[in-house]
């Protein structure tokens, strides 16, 4: 069995201390085989935000992959690095590698920066890839034959219906190649809200904000993935009273044409929202 932990948006600058500490108790107890943080570790990529978490993130169970996401860029106030060094500070404090990989037997991770520092839309969070990115994914997603393929990105497929935020675009190429390369697993954040389901052949995991205070209507939490041949499921994780427990858990099995939910074997696709 492969043992996924993932987890995104601990936003600190904006984090609750205790929750993030009950989440390291918790993570320690899962000895996940990685764990896989999907961006937004601080609020404005202050430095200050940026020194709390790298002490997070260095207490997350080895081995880990990290990804920035939007909110580690620096704000309007800070010009200069928004635009023309947009990563400087993280990759000073948490990581050179942007888009870092993962590789164990049986697994290949690859990760893409769907964050922008500026473009010429109105809603500078939104998650975008361009034509050159893809182009670059398309080759590094072509794993060893017989690999459990992960795509990391911090911004999200699926949006729940009657959500008023953008997904990643463009989201048909995006689908095309997982598609292409029968992703099995595509891990994401950004909207603070958990969501588990499909995505053309793949199983989406979008997480929840596992330790801010800025909530979405649910309160705070991760998902841990377990893998066994054709089949996949995946705790979620909420925290109240003051520890993780899990609320539910999601079953996926292989089918003709990718991963399909248990509970509903005869749909292969979510509905998506763009």
């Amino acid at each position: 069995m492969t043992r996924i932990l993932h987890l995104s948006d601990p936003h600190f600058g904006a984090a609750d201390a205790a929750v993030a500490s009950s989440f390291l108790r918790r993570a320690a107890d899962l000895e996940p085989d990685v764990s896989i943080l999907s961006g937004d570790l601080t609020m404005r990529a202050r430095w200050s935000e940026l020194a709390l978490a790298r002490r997070f993130v260095e207490r997350l169970p080895q081995p880990r992959l990290v990804i920035p996401g939007n909110h580690d860029i620096p704000a309007l106030n800070q010009p200069f690095e928004r635009f023309f060094a947009p990563f400087r500070r993280y990759r000073r404090v948490i990581s050179e590698k942007l888009e870092p990989t993962f590789s164990a037997p049986r697994l290949h991770v690859v990760s893409v920066n769907s964050s922008k520092a500026f473009g010429f839309h109105a809603d500078w969070s939104t998650g975008r890839l361009s034509r050159e990115e893809l182009r670059r994914l398309d080759g590094r997603l072509a794993g060893p034959p017989g690999t459990f393929r992960v795509l990391v990105l911090h911004h999200p497929l699926l949006a729940p219906e009657g959500h008023g935020r953008a997904v990643v675009q463009p989201l048909d190429e995006l689908l095309g190649l997982l598609r292409k390369h029968r992703v099995d697993l595509v891990l994401c954040g950004h909207f603070h809200q958990s969501h588990l389901a499909t995505a053309g052949p793949s199983i989406v995991s979008q997480a929840a904000t596992v330790c801010s205070t800025r909530l979405q209507g649910e309160p705070q939490g991760f998902h841990l993935i377990r893998m066994t041949g054709e089949r996949v499921e995946i705790d979620r994780y909420v925290y109240g009273g003051g520890v993780f427990e899990v609320g539910s858990v999601f079953s996926f099995i292989r089918g003709g044409a990718g991963w399909v939910s248990e509970e509903s074997p005869g749909r292969d696709e979510v509905q998506l929202v763009v």
